[in-house]
């Protein structure tokens, strides 16, 4: 699947991109690839006799790749009008300089930059106070922005699982189990001190990264196909059988995948 997903990417290459939204949408795509070939690379390949099985490191990768996947699908998403899109790029870019400017004040920078951060962030700020889209998010959000806090998504996880075709449960246990390991809590504690590399249990564990980025990954290749449908590339019949078994379960459900 990761062959796959990276021939879709290499398609992209040379190509002119049309719009800002798309921009985002290939930079992310590329990024949540980086992390599946990464966790790739951390699960145990069975091949060596000392090899370190690190779950953890697994875990916090498979982590990132499934928020990867909510940013593309929210940024990159074909289902919503062209108003929408201009605020939530515009949102996007107001967080950016919203958080640069929290992190370099909070190191009291006396960087000439600063300034000019400022100035854009208030500036886009104004941009968003006026655009037609601004009235239909919550008056929270729009505290948030005013206050110089602007959230990197106006929909609650929710609702945004929801837009993408994703089973709530599905994502709420996927990421819930992988941020154990993420923040050190004592689920993965207690788990790890039985952890015992190369016995079964251990292998069961060190798969749950794998599989639950599975969904993920699958659901990003049809994602991209859809925002850039010129980077189709088509699926040998085997592979397009394990593309469905993975979207099947990302949007329906372990339970109701079949």
């Amino acid at each position: 699947m990761l062959a796959y997903g990276r021939t879709v990417s290499e398609r992209l290459t040379g190509r002119k991109i049309p719009s800002r939204d798309v921009s985002y949408a290939d930079a992310i795509y590329t990024k949540l690839l980086c992390h599946g070939i990464s966790l790739r690379k951390l699960s145990p390949s069975l091949s060596e006799r000392n090899e370190l099985w690190d779950m953890p490191s697994a875990a916090a990768v498979a982590r990132s790749l499934i928020e990867a996947f909510d940013a593309l699908a929210y940024i990159g998403t074909r289902s919503i009008t062209e108003n929408e899109r201009e605020f939530r790029v515009l949102l996007w870019k107001l967080h950016d300089q919203q958080r640069r400017l929290q992190m370099l004040e909070r190191v009291r920078s006396t960087n000439p930059k600063v300034a000019e951060i400022r100035v854009c962030a208030v500036e886009l700020v104004s941009s968003i106070v006026v655009h037609p889209f601004y009235p239909s998010i919550s008056r929270d959000l729009q505290q948030k922005i005013n206050k110089g806090d602007s959230p990197a998504f106006h929909l609650s996880q929710r609702d945004l699982n929801v837009e993408n075709g994703i089973d709530h449960d599905y994502h709420t246990t996927a990421t819930m189990f992988l941020s154990q390991y993420v923040h050190t809590f004592p689920f993965s504690l207690h788990q790890l001190m039985e952890f015992r590399a190369g016995e079964p249990e251990a292998l069961q564990l060190s798969a749950l990264p794998l599989q639950y980025s599975m969904a993920f990954l699958a659901k990003a290749i049809e994602k991209m196909i859809e925002i850039w449908p010129e980077v189709h590339v088509e699926p040998s019949g085997d592979l397009q059988h394990i593309l469905e078994i993975w979207c099947g379960i990302a949007e329906r459900g372990v339970l109701n995948a079949g």
